[in-house]
């Protein structure tokens, strides 16, 4: 299993590291490459004033089969500044009763986060690649090369934001956890090699109840890399501030430095469209009750003048950076149901199916064969709309603003928010296994 700890911002799955095995919630993360762990002797663990490490710290001295592989050969940092060094090591990893021994992870003896981070992207984009230019089996193709799973490939069904179950389904897809069908995108390659999840956005649409408009940017098409690490998602400069106008929304750099929007407006009517790799591509629809976030645990701050003076001030989970290429996380990852082939460099794409009770699960067929039910975008256009951004005459901004959802969604509680835990099963399928 793996939760989702709001309190953490992430989507967290449940290892064993070592024998016997230590539990361990290392976060969700297909922007990362490498699984790594904090020691339990790191100072951030041993600060039980600040909390240490409540989602768990491996101690490496309680392990019988802990092989030291490369020492202080490992070193990762992540856009938000945050960081990891220490050892990479070997030993034993379980995941859904399913184990994989002598397995490659990264152990942070000096590190700034308190929960380990399990990397699925590609073995390209592995820490050791900045130091020793060698790559390792990291766990998807350690997974295919245990016989666990057929393919080199997974599934993520993250769910709405307040559900309390999702699924990361390794070797497989679930064709009842989305609507319509799957849309193959190629994988864009960085300097000619296979890095990150890139995809290209071709256009973005803003739709409410008092009109539709469709976004602008100097950047369109944009490359934009599929997250699950990252909690917002961020657009260039121009086409944010244009969603910002849209809902109402506003940067505030003095005291949160991020984009803030009222908490009631999580029940406002209006959604964004998201079209990939041409007009006919694929079209990912984010409804404002998936955008708008708490911005702090615990009592939300209120605006203390203006419209909404008074009201509970949430984050937006849309936001700008002049960073590239550009990142969708969860804010969109929720909305979305995305298969992740690392093999024929692919992402299948299709809007999800939230709160999903069924399940039909079917595993790629052998290494290195497609996307189960998936078919391509049948027009590949990589122009989008390029025009200077428009700050007026947004025909949609008065339905997001003033309209409210027709089934009167209850506004949304930052407070009981903080608390949700979210279950992601991850299920493995290989051939023939498989296991809930």
């Amino acid at each position: 299993d793996a939760s989702n700890n709001k309190a953490q911002e992430g989507y967290f799955v449940a290892v064993q590291i070592g024998t016997p095995g230590q539990e361990l919630s290392l976060q969700l993360d297909t922007g990362s490459s490498d699984v790594w762990v904090p020691s339990s002797q790191a100072p951030v663990c041993l600060d039980k004033a600040q909390g240490g490490c409540p989602l768990g710290s491996f101690d490496f001295d309680q392990s019988g089969t802990f092989d030291v592989i490369v020492a202080n050969g490992f070193d990762i940092s992540y856009q938000d500044n945050s960081s990891a060094s220490g050892d990479y090591f070997a030993d034993k990893l379980e995941i859904s009763s399913k184990s994989i021994n002598n397995f490659t992870m990264g152990l942070g003896k000096k590190t700034d986060v308190p929960f380990g981070l399990i990397g699925v992207g590609y073995a390209g984009n592995e820490a050791s690649t900045q130091t020793a230019n060698a790559i390792y089996p990291n766990l998807p193709i350690a997974m295919q090369e245990a016989g666990i799973i057929n393919s080199v490939a997974y599934s993520l069904w993250l769910n709405d934001l307040g559900a309390s179950t999702g699924s990361i389904l390794f070797g497989g897809i679930d064709t009842e956890k989305y609507v319509g069908h799957l849309t193959k995108l190629p994988i864009q390659p960085e300097n000619q090699r296979f890095t990150d999840f890139i995809v290209s956005l071709f256009s973005l649409e803003a739709n409410s109840p008092s009109g539709n408009d469709v976004l602008t940017s100097r950047e369109l098409p944009l490359s934009v890399v599929l997250d699950s690490g990252t909690t917002l998602s961020y657009l260039p400069p121009d086409m944010a501030v244009q969603v910002w106008s849209e809902v109402g929304a506003t940067y505030d750099d003095v005291s949160f430095q991020t984009a803030i929007i009222p908490c009631s407006y999580a029940s406002h009517a209006g959604h964004f469209s998201f079209v990939f790799s041409g007009p006919n591509g694929p079209r990912i629809n984010v409804t404002m009750d998936e955008l708008v976030l708490p911005l702090t645990d615990g009592e939300p701050p209120t605006f203390s003048s203006g419209p909404h003076s008074g009201q509970a001030i949430c984050e937006f989970g849309i936001q700008k950076s002049s960073d590239t290429p550009w990142l969708l996380g969860d804010t969109f990852l929720r909305s979305a149901y995305v298969v992740y082939d690392l093999m024929n460099n692919e992402v299948g794409i299709a809007p999800t199916d939230f709160n999903s009770t069924k399940s039909n699960v079917i595993a790629f067929a052998s290494k290195g064969a497609a996307i189960p039910s998936a078919t391509s975008v049948n027009n590949g256009s990589k122009s989008g709309i390029q025009s200077q951004p428009t700050q007026t005459g947004l025909s949609a901004a008065k339905g997001f603003q003033e309209g409210s959802l027709a089934c009167s969604l209850e506004a949304l509680s930052v407070s009981s928010l903080t608390f949700i835990s979210m279950t992601i099963t991850a299920l493995l399928i290989g051939s023939p296994i498989f296991t809930d």
